[in-house]
């Protein structure tokens, strides 16, 4: 789809989404380009050289490998909003080190640590099922009927503020780390729920028509979900 391009960045070649609104605006969903990996300049540089305007930053979740370039990103742009569902708020910003050394540890990545000391905290925290619209005021009209078109559907289990964001019209849908091709994700890092990934699976495959495209955090892309029935 012309409207979405993937920029694989960061620590586990993250899919970071550019998802195009209308004229040239943007959101960045998961931006991993990071010092660490060498691509800091990765997201930006495409933004750039493509006269694209971001206007939201937008969390799946707040593991370390999807949040990582969210420093470089809100040093270049720190008026545009980056968010992320409250339940995931404190593995971000100022408490991403030591909220996630664990999972650090898990990976054999004690030395990225640093790499996640000063990142910003995130501006909106995501408190209910919503639209783009409302997590952030505009007031370009084309814009705010873009944005109303994408919606926000909290689906608990890979951590518990994972989300997912839904366009029914477009028939897509950004899974994050939730729903992977003929897999889901993972559950054994804090925060992480079989049952609930479980509870979750069943909303998206019960509410979600199956011929909608799916876009996940990594892997396999522009499937649909039909696909994992």
């Amino acid at each position: 789809m012309n409207d979405i391009i993937c920029i694989p960045t960061g620590p586990f070649q993250v899919s970071t989404w550019i998802l195009k609104l209308c004229k040239n605006f943007v959101i960045v969903i998961d931006p991993a380009a990071c010092r660490f990996t060498h691509d800091e300049q990765k997201i930006s540089s495409y933004l750039k050289n493509n006269n694209l305007k971001p206007v939201l930053f937008l969390l799946t979740h707040g593991h370390f490998d999807h949040i990582a370039g969210t420093g470089i990103l809100k040093d270049l742009y720190p008026d545009i909003p980056l968010a992320v569902h409250e339940k995931d708020y404190f593995m971000c910003g100022q408490n991403a080190s030591s909220a996630q050394n664990y999972s650090l540890d898990y990976f054999g990545l004690n030395e990225e640590t640093s790499f996640l000391n000063n990142l910003p905290d995130p501006d909106v925290k995501i408190t209910a099922q919503t639209n783009l619209a409302e997590l952030m005021k505009t007031d370009n009209t084309e814009l705010k009927h873009s944005l109303e078109e994408w919606k926000i559907i909290h689906t608990p289990g890979h951590t518990e503020g994972s989300i997912c964001i839904y366009n029914e019209a477009k028939k897509v849908l950004f899974s994050g780390d939730t729903v992977f091709y003929h897999s889901y994700g993972r559950t054994d890092l804090p925060g992480g729920s079989e049952q609930k990934i479980a509870e979750s699976l069943r909303k998206i495959y019960s509410t979600i028509p199956a011929e909608t495209k799916i876009f996940p955090g990594h892997g396999e892309a522009g499937f649909e979900l039909a696909e994992n029935l």
